[in-house]
């Protein structure tokens, strides 16, 4: 399903059954503590309980989805920033590549290595460097 949450809000809203009031209805899993875990335009799997869009437990998953993948995305920058900052540091012989500890050293070559093959495969079209520029 779609990962952005404000898209699958509307993904679900657009595809659903609708009640009698004119709200959209969504079909909800649950887990073993009986939150929702899951949203469904139509009934699925073990997702038979609908719930209106308006539900304040819908609202709520939904809300919470929306500062994850919020975190997720600030997360994945961040990362991005540190590893701008270790390049700095060697590029200014700070610090060797070596002084890291091995298992950062094969996630730093993993990540360029990925990155180079995007660039080769055009997948960014950037510039001559991949460092974020302050």
């Amino acid at each position: 399903m779609l990962a952005d949450p404000i898209a699958k809000r509307r993904f679900l809203m657009q595809t659903s059954p609708i009640n009698k009031e004119g709200l959209c209805m969504l079909y909800v899993s649950r887990d073993s503590a009986g939150q929702i875990c899951e949203l469904h335009p139509m009934a699925v799997g073990d997702a038979h309980e609908a719930l209106p869009a308006d539900n304040p437990e819908v609202l709520q998953f939904i809300h919470e989805r929306w500062r994850q993948n919020e975190l997720d995305q600030l997360d994945r920058e961040f990362v991005r920033v540190i590893e701008d900052m270790i390049e700095l540091l060697m590029s200014k012989d700070l610090i060797l590549f070596t002084d890291l500890p091995p298992k950062v050293q094969e996630k730093l070559l993993r990540r360029k290595e990925i990155r180079e093959k995007q660039y080769d495969d055009g997948a960014f079209r950037m510039g001559n460097d991949d460092i974020i520029q302050l």
